[in-house]
């Protein structure tokens, strides 16, 4: 990670939601700021990790009975960069797409799926404008305006 820590936040972060009554199925181990992928599975809701970005190799496992629970349970957070939805059925695929707050959503693919051309960026507060070519030269850009009045 970029600190250790950085790396020592996301170990409180993960001991917090285990005491709250995660089950750690595999990783949660820092070595300075190496923190090792973890899965976490039966995370509640109330703990910071589903409401707070954690810019880690961390991910939490959650089951649901519906679409309409598990879209409810990916627009909770405040922050949403991207989103996946795995399914044979496409519609129910752009049906959670359009219904998934995120700045993008990636059927049948990681959510971290991405490449140079097309934008990047999140949604909610998670959003501070996209990243991509067209915007890179857009931020790259100064526009002038000039106005003539010829009267």
């Amino acid at each position: 990670m970029i600190s250790a820590q950085a790396a020592e936040r996301t170990e409180a972060a993960v001991n917090e939601a285990i005491a709250a009554g995660a089950k750690l199925l595999c990783g949660h181990r820092r070595e300075g700021s190496l923190y090792h992928p973890t899965v976490l599975e039966g995370t509640p809701p109330t703990c910071p990790l589903w409401h707070e970005e954690v810019f880690a190799p961390v991910v939490m496992l959650a089951s649901f009975e519906t679409l309409d629970e598990a879209i409810a349970m990916a627009n909770d957070p405040d922050y949403s960069l991207h989103a996946g939805i795995f399914t044979r059925d496409l519609n129910v695929a752009l049906e959670a797409a359009n219904r998934i707050e995120a700045g993008g959503v990636m059927i049948n693919d990681s959510s971290d799926y991405r490449f140079d051309a097309m934008p990047f960026g999140g949604f909610k507060y998670g959003s501070m404008g996209r990243e991509g070519v067209r915007f890179a030269y857009e931020d790259m850009t100064q526009p002038k305006v000039i106005c003539i009045n010829r009267g």
